[in-house]
């Protein structure tokens, strides 16, 4: 059991922190060379239990935190799009070319907004500039 154990911490020393499937493996681990003449108490067992339990929730809610937030900034960048629609912008494509533009309006690609401008789609790392809105 202390050769698993020492197997399983310098797999996760770089990390400093034991994830699910690391933590499975060390209870299995445990159980599998536990002495029969010394079994593990219940309440050690259900203390072990209660704790995969507890880490697999926090994991659960990591998920779903990210989820939210790369909803909220899509949804952000959704707003950013639609208040430069009518304004004229300078763009600088990844090729270096300069161009200007009225922003005609916004389409989703890869799920984030691009700007449309002369018909073709830009994102918003390709403009330089915002400039005087459309009369």
């Amino acid at each position: 059991m202390q050769q698993a154990a020492t197997e399983n911490k310098s797999q996760t020393a770089g990390r400093n922190e034991l994830g699910k499937d690391q933590f499975l493996n060390l209870l299995i681990t445990q159980l599998k060379y536990q002495d029969p003449f010394q079994p593990l108490s219940d309440q050690e067992f259900i203390a072990q239990l209660a704790q995969f339990s507890s880490l697999e929730q926090m994991q659960n809610l990591n998920t779903n935190m990210v989820a939210l937030m790369m909803s909220q900034q899509r949804l952000t960048a959704l707003g950013e799009a639609t208040r430069m629609i009518g304004k004229q912008v300078e763009l600088r494509t990844a090729n270096g070319e300069q161009l200007f533009g009225e922003v005609t309006g916004v389409q989703f690609k890869d799920g984030w907004p691009q700007l449309i401008v002369d018909g073709k789609l830009y994102g918003f790392d390709e403009v330089v500039s915002i400039l005087k809105g459309g009369e």
